[in-house]
């Protein structure tokens, strides 16, 4: 009996401890170690949890648009610093600094945004994480 007790609490341990382990790292994501700059026109702004998306069409050497997603902050987090669903819109220009995916795909976590006139906004440089 007690063998049988010992090991239903330590499922039941496991099982309230697994969400704290998924909420994810970035190192097999992205690239933590490398820093891609974008220019292009905001496509699309998913203001929502776990975390914003802003959503960009590059044009890459060649003319052709790929669209790049980027993983930003939680909506809470970059409400507290000022910005909401509006601060972005669709068909503004902007410039992406991001750790790309580590596997190549268009996609990447925002290091910072660069507004036409220079302003950096959402940036992960000027404070805590705010993506972890």
């Amino acid at each position: 009996m007690t063998k049988l007790l010992t090991l239903l609490v330590l499922i039941a341990v496991l099982s309230f401890a697994a969400p704290s382990f998924a909420h994810h790292g970035r190192g097999g994501t992205y690239d933590m170690n490398k820093r891609v700059t974008l220019k292009g026109a905001v496509s699309r702004v998913a203001w929502q949890n776990p975390h914003v998306l802003i959503y960009m069409d590059v044009k890459d050497a060649d003319g052709t648009v790929v669209t790049w997603g980027f993983e930003n902050a939680g909506v809470s987090q970059l409400a507290q610093e000022g910005y909401n669903r509006n601060t972005l819109k669709v068909g503004q220009e902007i410039t992406a600094i991001v750790n790309p995916a580590a596997n190549g795909a268009p996609t990447g976590i925002i290091v910072k945004v660069m507004l036409p006139d220079g302003k950096g906004i959402m940036s992960r440089e000027t404070g805590a994480n705010p993506v972890n």
